[in-house]
């Protein structure tokens, strides 16, 4: 219900934006240019093209405006997929908008496309600085290709992305000084004031304002660490009333620690245990140069947290019966969310796989959970490079799940792992006829 909503809410502002530019070129002082000649015509495709481009960069920040109302309905890793979406398309309407106008205005002056190029940045008020601001969304949006394929770093990917702000400011001075369908219309014209408004409103409160109230709420803080292998730590945190701060088991939070080398990066990391309102605990594997750091935090170290994150959670599911498999480090989320689970008198099969036993995260703590479950939780482990391991030997593939859960037709799923992982046992899934909507999880994005 919320999704539609939501969708419908999208739709009504495409249809507004889309009304005002066809009222406004049909009524046109030149005539109907959606139906005249074709500089006309071009004239009015690339105004809307830069309209729905300004809408679009709107769409981009409030994709990742970690917007409580927004994220918990759709989840972080969804809304980071659409973002990339709305980025990519985004470029198209940026390449659009600027080739039509200026095809139209030198059609209608009579000189070259160069020459109406030179005429825009020289006499036309903004139109260098959309120019400069166009390029910096380009750059940006290019970037994210190179970050996904690895061949560029996170932090440098990250730091690019604050130009977007920059690219924004212009784009908002360039309509309001040459947009005729801004600058003719009084409502139309509101309109955009308060697009603009709500939502550098809730990325200003969802982003920064939010973090420190809950900072200066809680005083978040290192408490210890806790080496759980040679290449994973869990950091314990401890603050004032946790018990009213709003994280369950399986989400996640983007956490800033306020310590040298680490002040200038936040990184997100999963809830590894079930929070119970003294402390909060992530569960980190050494994976970059920022997480090879994280066995060096000092006791005491301040927090900065954003979030909580993620519908990766209990809430999800309401089946008596559930399985769940884990890949690697994506035991954290998986390990809080089963606590919850056996907690509520649920019956879970937890298969995780794993390259050898010196890889096993939580070991000791899945067997007291499964000792103190009174056999609602059965944990099997799954090594894919392991020849001494007596127990189950490969990857969790499709004859292995419907070996080991006979009863499948009967359980949700809960899936976290490596990408690969989770795209294999997805597709396993969907073989033994297990519908999309009774799989969760939690895909992280750029």
């Amino acid at each position: 219900m919320k999704k539609a909503a939501l969708f419908a809410i999208l739709l009504v502002q495409i249809l507004i934006i889309v009304g005002f530019w066809g009222s406004y070129h049909v009524h046109h002082m030149m005539g109907n240019q959606l139906t005249g000649d074709w500089i006309g015509q071009s004239l009015a495709w690339g105004r809307l093209s830069g309209l729905l481009a300004a809408f679009g960069i709107l769409m981009l920040l409030l994709l990742i405006s970690r917007a409580t109302w927004l994220e918990g309905v759709f989840g972080m890793d969804r809304l980071a997929r659409a973002h990339h979406i709305v980025g990519f398309a985004l470029i198209l309407l940026l390449v659009i908008h600027p080739i039509l106008l200026t095809l139209g205005h030198s059609a209608q002056a009579g000189i070259g496309y160069l020459a109406q190029t030179r005429d825009f940045v020289k006499n036309w008020e903004d139109v260098f600085g959309a120019m400069l601001g166009m390029d910096l969304i380009i750059i940006a949006m290019g970037l994210s290709v190179f970050v996904v394929l690895k061949k560029i770093r996170y932090e440098t990917w990250y730091y690019s992305h604050l130009f977007l702000y920059v690219a924004i400011a212009l784009a908002f001075g360039h309509q309001i000084a040459v947009g005729s369908d801004f600058t003719e219309n009084r409502y139309f014209r509101i309109y955009w004031f308060v697009l603009y408004a709500f939502v550098a409103g809730v990325l200003v409160y969802s982003r920064f304002l939010t973090p420190l109230k809950y900072y200066f709420r809680h005083r978040f803080t290192v408490t210890r660490l806790v080496a759980e292998t040679n290449e994973v730590t869990s950091v314990c945190i401890e603050g004032i009333n946790l018990d009213q701060f709003p994280a369950r088991a399986g989400q996640f939070m983007i956490v800033r620690f306020l310590a040298k080398g680490f002040w200038f990066e936040a990184h997100p990391f999963s809830i590894s245990c079930l929070p119970d309102g003294k402390q909060l605990r992530l569960t980190i594997k050494q994976l970059g140069d920022f997480t090879r750091k994280i066995p060096g935090l000092r006791s005491g170290t301040p927090i900065l947290i954003d979030g909580p994150h993620g519908i990766f959670t209990a809430a999800q599911s309401h089946s008596k019966k559930i399985l769940m498999i884990a890949g690697g480090i994506g035991i954290t989320p998986i390990r809080s969310v089963a606590e919850e689970l056996i907690s509520a008198s649920r019956n879970v099969i937890l298969i995780y796989g794993n390259r050898d036993t010196h890889s096993l995260v939580f070991k000791a703590e899945l067997d007291a959970l499964t000792a103190k479950s009174d056999g609602r939780l059965k944990v099997i482990p799954v090594m894919s490079d392991d020849p001494a391991w007596p127990g189950e030997k490969g990857r969790v593939d499709r004859e292995r799940i419907s070996r080991l859960v006979p009863d499948l037709s009967e359980r949700d799923v809960f899936l976290c792992g490596p990408p690969v992982m989770m795209k294999s046992a997805r597709k396993s899934l969907a073989e033994l006829n297990v519908p999309s909507s009774r799989i969760h999880d939690e895909r992280f994005a750029l």
